[in-house]
């Protein structure tokens, strides 16, 4: 018998025999249910409170003290300098923390933080830049409209400036060090037992920094897929409100379940009423980018899957971006790959730099640059080792690669074999953000729908390198691909980019 059913059958004992009788009973679980699913929201939300406290008033205390040696930075014709010789208001010192917590409440960053399940996310840090912005300026207003001067200028400019580096750091080093409590972890059941919830179940066991701690599937009837489920399925679908109660269940995720159009409303019911969360995975999830927007006909609800055609001046605009932030990265990372090069080249005889032929847009070739991390006639012992190849799909990669130098190991661990392709970015047969460059050969599989991974420039780094690299198989990065050439914006990209850092340092997937 499970935990989750034994703590159930303990909360019904004590209910009824405290003389309240059944229907106590099942109140008392479904207090039980609520609360647990509350909690965990709860908690995150008030982790995330303190942090952006202890930050806002760390920045204040920051500005305190640089105001009067900030440099002769020009403000409306004017220096900081000169504003600093005029001190703030006490009122603005006071006033500024609280009110900037109450519009970054407005602006719905603690109920993300409470609901989300990746914590930090691309589009939160930009609404988090617009609420502090919102914040600061607002309290310019008022000292204009209350001490009619503009002197506190000065002030709030600093301000902003240590809360625009504060929060965010903050909010990293408490999501590091806080987010993979216990106290925050979620219970989450899947409803439905087929390929896709089985996939999203292997994923979730994958990324222990979600917090997501999966206790079961939901569905009529035996499991389906094409995998064994990575936990068992633990009721149908008319045990939910037992299965909640008794598991203490915080998330469900609805992922194709083969029950009716009225049951799956009545799941979501069921969870609404219990305070649980709910996410639905949709329909055809394998287009839908972040292009995806929502339109409406008299309140049935329209997913408009966008389809964004690589234009010229997208091309242009992608290219810009690539030459702007690529030379700026270029100047940090030549210095590095000049280490890393007198490393390879100590460590074993043969060129420092590895050439191979790839894939790029529209079919054209071209030759990669990569730090050499194997020996000399790797190429050659390829055939020999084919059999103990462990990616499924045309690519060849082996955990333990018996070709691999002992500096080579070190550098693909880390991706640093991959920084000599800025050169292959300024020369423009790469792109900072994109589809994998495959060899030849890979890329001579991709047949139909899936060659629309040729209509835009390989990256460095994308979809595929931040979701898992080579623990993701073939068949799905393609199908990453495709979803990142239908819904390419530039602030993807971005989000892309700030993205690659963590997954470099976690390491997931890289041999």
């Amino acid at each position: 018998m499970s935990d989750g059913i034994i703590k159930k059958k303990t909360y019904v004992t004590a209910a009824q025999s405290s003389g309240h009788g059944a229907a106590a009973a099942a109140l008392a679980l479904d207090e039980v249910a609520t609360g647990a699913a509350r909690a965990v929201g709860s908690r995150r939300a008030l982790v995330t409170l303190a942090g952006d406290l202890i930050a806002l008033c760390a920045a204040l205390l920051a500005a305190l003290l640089l105001l009067p040696v900030a440099p002769h930075i020009p403000v409306l014709g004017r220096s900081l300098a000169d504003f600093a010789e005029v001190r703030p208001p006490l009122f603005v010192v006071a006033f500024i923390v609280p009110w900037t917590i109450f519009v970054m409440y407005g602006y719905g960053l603690y109920l993300s933080s409470a609901r989300s399940i990746n914590g930090w996310v691309f589009s939160e840090g930009l609404r988090g830049l617009t609420a502090l912005s919102v914040a600061a300026w607002s309290v310019l207003v008022m000292t204009l409209l209350i001490a009619g001067s503009a002197d506190s200028l000065g002030f709030i400019a600093v301000v902003w400036g240590c809360q625009v580096v504060a929060v965010p750091v903050s909010r990293a080093v408490g999501r590091a060090a806080f987010w993979q409590s216990s106290h925050l972890s979620e219970r989450t059941l899947i409803v439905g037992a087929g390929a896709v919830g089985h996939l999203l179940g292997e994923k979730i066991a994958k990324h222990p920094e979600y917090n997501l701690k999966l206790v079961g599937f939901l569905d009529d009837g035996e499991p389906f897929g094409a995998t064994k489920p990575p936990v068992p399925v633990v009721g149908r679908l008319e045990d939910l409100g037992d299965i909640l109660t008794g598991y203490q269940v915080t998330r469900v995720i609805i992922a194709f379940s083969r029950a009716r159009h009225q049951q799956i409303l009545a799941v979501v019911r069921t969870c609404a009423d219990r305070g649980v969360r709910v996410n639905i995975v949709p329909r055809l999830f394998e287009i839908l980018s972040s292009q995806t927007a929502m339109d409406d006909i008299e309140g049935i609800p329209l997913l408009d899957v966008a389809h964004v055609e690589m234009s010229r001046f997208n091309t242009v605009v992608k290219r810009v971006f690539d030459l702007i932030v690529g030379g700026v990265m270029t100047l940090f990372i030549l210095p590095v790959i000049g280490v890393l090069a007198l490393a390879v080249k100590l460590d074993s005889p043969g060129p420092v730099f590895f050439r191979q032929e790839r894939m790029g847009r529209g079919g054209r070739v071209f030759r990669i640059f990569k730090l050499r991390s194997m020996r000399v006639d790797a190429e050659q012992l390829r055939s020999d080792l084919a059999a103990q190849n462990e990616y499924s799909g045309p690519m060849f990669k082996i955990k333990s690669d018996p070709r691999m130098t002992r500096v080579g190991a070190v550098i693909r661990k880390w991706s640093l074999d991959e920084l000599p392709q800025i050169f292959n970015v300024l020369r423009g047969e790469m792109s900072l953000v994109g589809p994998r460059p495959l060899w030849v050969d890979e890329a001579a599989r991709c047949r139909g729908w899936t060659k629309k991974r040729l209509d835009i420039t390989p990256g460095i780094t994308g979809l595929w390198q931040v979701t898992g690299r080579n623990d993701v198989p073939f068949d799905e990065m393609v199908k990453l691909d495709y979803m990142y050439v239908t819904g390419w914006t530039l602030s993807w990209d971005i989000k892309l980019l700030f993205e690659t850092i963590p997954a470099v340092l976690s390491k997931r997937g890289a041999y």
